[in-house]
């Protein structure tokens, strides 16, 4: 479900991205906001332009590139810096969610509401890129690695959890068996006993990747072995699990520095090549 909101000045996209989370994209704004607060952390990116707000009685400005945390029931502002007019990307996080991924105790409260942190800039940037949304181990990784930024800026530190090799293998297990469709973050969490932000970290401590970066590695040793025997670019991503060409493209050319269509056509170079020997 996507919806848009437009007048002379203002152009605003809306969708659902999973439970708890909403994206609004704001793709023209030349007027502003008038005071308001959220009952949810909003968190993003600046895309172009200059944008202002008035923020725990503070002006703040946020230019391209630069991350901005709103903390829930605080009340703030928005319009232009220039002429010109802003976008931005955001995401609308429910706090039982944060508060769930640290384990409980106070809400993660982040002083500066503009911040050129590298880590948080990343993770937003992840959890707003296209084609990502719907995917609940990418999300249940997104929230996870939101509030470990979120407490670290705020001044406090990740509380520990055991490691459970086992477990963490019996999850990695079942991802090779259900790579196509996965399953999500609740079916895990109830089959092995530990949450899913702990399987989110652990995953990762263990086997140097997050669980759904494992799985579209999967899917895409899946399309290597299609394209090589023939399949055209798109029957290869659908076989796969990927929702469309594109798709897959973005994340193959992430993981190997080839889109699939130079990969076809260098492997169809080595057969011509070892052909000749």
């Amino acid at each position: 479900m996507c919806s848009a909101v437009s007048d002379d000045s203002l152009i605003l996209r809306w969708r659902p991205v999973g439970e708890g989370i909403e994206e609004v994209t704001g793709l023209r704004l030349r007027s502003g906001y008038e005071p308001h607060s959220h009952d949810s952390y909003v968190v993003g990116l600046t895309a172009h332009g200059e944008q202002r707000f008035r923020y725990r009685r503070a002006e703040r400005c946020s230019r391209p590139g630069e991350a901005f945390i709103l903390h829930p029931g605080e009340m703030h502002d928005g319009r232009p810096g220039t002429r010109s007019g802003y976008g931005y990307g955001a995401l609308y996080v429910a706090p039982r969610l944060v508060a769930e991924a640290i384990g409980g105790g106070p809400l993660p409260f982040v002083p500066e509401a503009v911040s050129a942190d590298r880590a948080l800039r990343a993770v937003l940037a992840r959890g707003l890129a296209p084609g990502e949304g719907g995917d609940d181990l990418a999300l249940g990784e997104f929230v996870g690695d939101l509030a470990a930024v979120l407490l670290r800026l705020s001044g406090r530190s990740q509380p520990r959890t055991p490691a459970r090799y086992a477990t963490l293998r019996a999850v990695r297990e079942e991802l090779d068996a259900a790579w196509r469709r996965p399953p999500g973050m609740a079916a895990l969490e109830a089959a092995h006993g530990i949450s899913r932000f702990a399987i989110a970290r652990q995953f990762r401590t263990h086997f140097g990747i997050s669980p759904s970066r494992y799985v579209i590695q999967r899917r895409l040793d899946h399309v290597r072995q299609r394209i090589a025997r023939g399949d055209s670019l798109a029957e290869a991503a659908l076989a796969a699990g990927f929702s469309d060409q594109s798709h897959m493209t973005r994340h193959f050319l992430a993981a190997f520095g080839l889109t699939p269509g130079r990969w076809r056509a260098a492997l169809r170079s080595t057969a011509g090549w070892d052909a000749q020997r």
